[in-house]
């Protein structure tokens, strides 16, 4: 049994929860609609103003509710950084996934076999339901999300809002981690989720594919360099994961708000889509603002621009 907390006690803490990191944790920018490129839609379409994915996102409600259904694993997902607050206070039941360990190999994601056995490890099996959570709008959780999704695992959610959610609606905490008997799961590779770099330069000069930069805006116009070289892959447009975000709470914008976003970018539902930041996170979390929306042809480039940058025959632009 673990020792539960009022929620109150840890207000304090998650104020200064929020990582910045290369793939994008930065406090909420306001980017600049972008022009569309070859790789995007040349004339701007309706995106309608619904999830077309909702199942994917839920609530403080749906969590409180199935705390003790044995077919739902909670998973904190915040991370590494943070994995000593695991032991002050986390969802009552929830097991801690370091996102960088348990899911990337170092920095892509685990092999198939390396990865079902991390989370069968995390008592996480074929007929699990996952719900995954951070305190940074879903920027760790949406990699676990994706993960899953590529490993053929369609039962998972990321909690709206995540433990800054959980604690402001008065929820109890935990500081015991639970007692998890291991799960098999069966990882089965859907290569639709993930995008190799050869068809990231043929999005270049596709108009088919379009591909989705979620760094902050600073990065992609050059004006932050953090990896090998300036700037965004060409073509690309720009969707920082902030901006997919709202509040205090950062919970996901509204489905008016967000296919707003999207439609500014000329981004369409029906295309295939292509979103990277530098290693993996925030263009994960791109991915899943897409989805949401009923993007379903997207993929994430997991080496992002870790890996493209390190080639100087890959093309970068920068923005004056």
């Amino acid at each position: 049994m673990g020792v539960h907390l009022p929620a109150g006690r840890l207000l304090a803490g998650l104020a200064g929860l929020l990582l910045v990191a290369g793939c994008g944790a930065s406090e909420p920018a306001t980017s600049e609609p972008a022009t569309p490129g070859p790789g995007a839609a040349a004339e701007t379409v309706t995106i309608p103003a619904a999830y077309g994915h909702p199942e994917i996102l839920t609530d403080v409600i749906w969590v409180a509710a199935h705390l003790n259904d044995p077919s739902v694993r909670i998973v904190d997902a915040r991370v590494s950084l943070e994995a000593a607050l695991y032991e002050t206070g986390h969802i009552p039941g929830a097991v801690y996934a370091d996102v960088f360990e348990d899911v990337c190999c170092p920095s892509t994601i685990m092999s198939a076999e390396s990865f079902a056995t991390s989370m069968g490890r995390l008592g996480i099996g074929d007929d699990t339901t996952v719900v995954a959570y951070d305190t940074d709008g879903g920027l760790w959780a949406a990699r676990l999300w994706w993960a899953l999704k590529y490993y053929g695992h369609d039962q998972v959610k990321v909690l709206d809002g995540g433990l800054r959610q959980w604690v402001n609606a008065g929820q109890p905490l935990e500081t015991a981690a639970p007692e998890v008997k291991p799960a098999i799961f069966t990882s089965k590779v859907e290569a639709r989720w993930r995008a190799m770099i050869d068809e990231v330069r043929k999005a270049i000069s596709d108009p088919a594919l379009a591909l989705v930069d979620g760094l902050p805006r600073p990065s992609y116009t050059g004006d932050l360099v953090e990896y090998a070289r300036p700037g965004h892959i060409p073509t690309s447009v720009s969707l920082p994961f902030e901006d997919t975000i709202e509040g205090i709470g950062k919970t996901t914008l509204a489905p008016d708000a967000l296919a707003r976003v999207l439609m500014r970018l000329h981004l369409d539902p029906g295309q295939r889509v292509i979103t990277y930041c530098g290693g993996g996170y925030a263009g994960a979390r791109a991915a899943f603002a897409l989805y949401l929306m009923g993007f379903d042809n997207v993929g994430l480039y997991d080496g992002s621009l870790a890996e493209w940058t390190s080639d100087p025959a890959n093309p970068m632009e920068t923005e004056p």
